[in-house]
C-alpha cells in the first residue's frame, strides 16, 4: 500500500510539473492556441453547411423572383451553388422534391393528399393577385364577370376598337383556370366549353403563357402580379367588375382573386435549406418579394 500510494503521489507531481513550470503568460498563450483552434473547428463545420448545391424549381409564376432572393443569398454564402432547372410547373416542382431531384419546390397550389403521404414539409409563404392581362394597346377595358364568361364562350370576339381578340388558355390542370373558374357559376361553364373547343391557342407553363401573351396581337388571359412585375413584361392588366388590381383593393380584400406561392422540401431539409429559407422569411427576402408583387400576411377570404 505504502508503495502504491507513494506512487500516485510522485506520478501525480511528475504529471503537473511541466504546467508549474509554465508562466501565466505561456498558460494564457497554450489556452487561447487551444480556443483558436476550436473556433477554427466550428467555423469550417458551419462553413461547410453553406457549400454545396442548391436546387430550386417550380411555378414559373414564382422563379424570377426567387432567383433575385437566391442572388441575395450567394453573396452572403459565395460558396454555395444555385440551379434553377426550367418549366417544371408547381406538379413538377413537388414531383422533384419527392424524388431528390430539388432542395425547394415553389408551388401555386397547395399539396394534394397523395403528395402529403410523402411527408413533405409545405408553407405559403406569399400571395399574389391573379390578373386578367392583355397586350393590347387600346382603350382601357373593364371586363364583368358576365362578359369574361361570354369571352370563353367565343361570344367576344373584338375589342371596342376592332381589333380582334383572341384568348390565351392553359391546360386544365393548370391551378389559374381552377382559380378563374372560382369567379362564378358561368365562368365556370364557359371555361369547360372553351377546353372542349377546337383551335384555341393553349399556353403550357407560365413562361410560354407570357410570350404568347405578348406575341399574339389582341391576346387576353390570366397572369399573377408577380410574374408581370418580376419579368417586367409590357402588359395590361384589366379590371374586373370595375375593381382594379390595386395593392390596396387586394389587402383589402375588394379584388378577390389570388394565387398563393408555397415552398416545398422533404421531410428533413438540409442546413443549407434552412438558410435559405430563413432569407426568405428575413425582412430581406420580404422587401425583395413585396417589390415584385408579392402580399405577405394579407387576410383574404
Amino acid at each position: 500500500m505504502l508503495f502504491t500510494s507513494r506512487g500516485i503521489a510522485r506520478d501525480r507531481r511528475r504529471l503537473f510539473m511541466p504546467l508549474a513550470r509554465l508562466r501565466l503568460p505561456h498558460v494564457v498563450a497554450v489556452l487561447l492556441t487551444v480556443a483558436l483552434q476550436l473556433s477554427m473547428s466550428a467555423s469550417a463545420l458551419l462553413a461547410a453547411e453553406y457549400q454545396g448545391t442548391l436546387r430550386i424549381g417550380g411555378t414559373g409564376a414564382a422563379v424570377t423572383t426567387i432567383t433575385q432572393v437566391a442572388a441575395a443569398f450567394q453573396k452572403k454564402h459565395p460558396d454555395v451553388r444555385l440551379v434553377f432547372p426550367p418549366s417544371l410547373g408547381s406538379s413538377g416542382g413537388i414531383k422533384a422534391v419527392i424524388a431528390g431531384s430539388l432542395d425547394v419546390g415553389l408551388s401555386g397550389r397547395p399539396l394534394t393528399e397523395a403528395e402529403r403521404g410523402h411527408g413533405l414539409v409545405v408553407a405559403e409563404y406569399a400571395r399574389t393577385p391573379l390578373l386578367l392581362v392583355t397586350s393590347h394597346k387600346g382603350a382601357e377595358v373593364n371586363f364583368t364577370l358576365k362578359q369574361i364568361a361570354a369571352l370563353y364562350n367565343g361570344e367576344i370576339k373584338a375589342y371596342p376598337d376592332g381589333t380582334p381578340l383572341r384568348v390565351i388558355m392553359r391546360p386544365e390542370s393548370e391551378i389559374d383556370m381552377h382559380l378563374a373558374r372560382g369567379l362564378s357559376p358561368e365562368i365556370d361553364a364557359a371555361i369547360t366549353r372553351a377546353q372542349a373547343r377546337e383551335g384555341m391557342n393553349v399556353a403550357v407553363n407560365d413562361q410560354n403563357n407570357a410570350e404568347m401573351l405578348i406575341k399574339t396581337r389582341g391576346a387576353i388571359g390570366w397572369m399573377t402580379l408577380a410574374q408581370l412585375i418580376s419579368e417586367d413584361l409590357d402588359l395590361a392588366p384589366l379590371s374586373i367588375d370595375s375593381i382594379q388590381p390595386s395593392p390596396a383593393n387586394f389587402a383589402s380584400g375588394k379584388y378577390p382573386l389570388f394565387k398563393p406561392l408555397f415552398v416545398v422540401t422533404g421531410a428533413h431539409p438540409t442546413p443549407l435549406t434552412k438558410a435559405f429559407l430563413d432569407l426568405l422569411t428575413s425582412a430581406e427576402g420580404r422587401a425583395i418579394l413585396e417589390k415584385n408583387g408579392h402580399f405577405i400576411n394579407v387576410r383574404q377570404p
